[in-house]
């Protein structure tokens, strides 16, 4: 037997708290005690880590194995459930990473990194006010674990209960006075507020604490689009490339604005940008699909959708996207529903799938006869 080995598979709050991970400490908090994992599942899990860490679609499906196979010899070997939750998760597999997170915390409760994954996957389906519940529960009970309260204030946020969120953010302040993500949460609450000279004020105290901060430089741009000045916004997302030229949220943010604006030649610059960094980003080579679809290049497009939908075939953008530009471009509008359809089986609730419903309802069936 051998020691226990740590989750080791990248931060996993990302999209709720991106500054967050690898802040301050977090309470210790007693864990289940399990007995010492087997050495073969301890090779085998760390197998799986070390493809993880060289990148790689074929390596990461090479690591599911390890995973997978550490599993079958030790069956309490939450760190691999959980890795394996967080590569669904990404791939935009939700229920699937639902599942896997369920059966790591159901081994080990008190890993709150695997709560804080929960969380999020249920919220991204949709289910926000489960993910609220069990982060309050565990942040109730655990009224020093940083990033599970920080995770807490974000969905709160998000759910539009800005009082609630500002008292979790001001607590961690009083534990941990110079937390960035702290200050970049009390920021956004004030954002959505539309109180954007606090927002402003909030922003740059938190770029004294950490100067020349990518992150924090987009937070700036974001919110001058939020007042209306795309000029300012697209000054810090520039800054926050020159900082990190691989910073993928400015480059998607700069292509979002060029989308909008029309301007697909620009936003294509921007997909093709993070992809020179990471090529199997499945949001830019998905918002590319969409840029070239701009320009007229449809068959294109659809190859970057389809080889997105042939590594996660349940990714719900890729079908959404699939689905109109057979619809509305490519006039294969029988063949679209089989995508919308796949879309609703698999997408949280939203403007997206109300669209999706619509599309289900004007879309003629694959053998139906033509209307006259």
């Amino acid at each position: 037997m051998t020691a226990r080995p740590r989750a080791a598979y990248g931060c996993l709050a990302a999209a709720l708290f991106a500054l967050a991970c690898g802040g301050g400490a977090t309470e210790t908090i007693r864990a289940t005690d399990l007995p010492p994992v087997d050495p073969a599942a301890a090779r085998e899990f760390q197998a799986g880590v070390a493809l993880l860490g060289r990148g790689g679609r074929a390596r990461e499906d090479r690591a599911l194995e390890h995973f997978e196979a550490a599993l079958a010899i030790d069956a309490n070997l939450w760190e691999a459930h959980y890795n394996v939750a967080v590569i669904a998760r990404q791939r935009g597999e939700l229920r699937r990473a639902v599942e896997r997170f369920e059966q790591a915390r159901a081994i080990q409760p008190a890993a709150g990194e695997v709560l804080v994954g929960l969380a999020e996957a249920r919220y991204e389906l949709g289910e926000r006010d489960q993910a609220a519940s069990l982060l309050r529960d565990y942040v109730s009970g655990h009224p020093g674990a940083i990033p599970v309260r920080l995770a807490l204030c974000a969905v709160e946020r998000q759910r539009g209960n800005h009082d609630e969120a500002l008292a979790h953010a001001r607590e961690v302040l009083v534990r941990e006075p110079r937390n960035v993500a702290a200050l970049t949460e009390i920021g956004r609450i004030y954002r959505a507020r539309e109180r954007y000279d606090v927002a402003q004020l909030v922003f740059q105290k938190a770029l004294e604490i950490a100067p020349n901060t990518a992150a924090l430089h987009n937070e700036m741009g974001l919110l001058e689009l939020s007042r209306g000045d795309t000029q300012a916004a697209f000054e810090q997302f520039a800054r926050a490339i020159q900082i990190d030229p691989g910073f993928a949220a400015a480059h998607l943010n700069q292509g979002s604005v060029l989308l909008n604006a029309g301007d697909y030649a620009g936003a294509a610059a921007e997909y093709r940008a993070v992809l020179e960094h990471d090529r199997e980003h499945v949001g830019a080579r998905v918002a590319l699909g969409a840029a070239l679809r701009g320009q007229g290049q449809h068959r294109e497009a659809r190859r970057f959708y389809q080889g997105v939908l042939d590594e996660h075939p349940n990714h719900p953008a890729a079908l959404f996207n699939m689905g109109v530009l057979l619809a509305e471009f490519l006039d294969e509008r029988p063949q679209a529903r089989d995508y919308f359809e796949r879309f609703l089986r698999v997408a949280p609730s939203g403007e997206h799938r109300t669209m999706a419903e619509q599309y289900l309802r004007d879309l003629p069936s694959a053998g139906a006869p033509a209307s006259e």
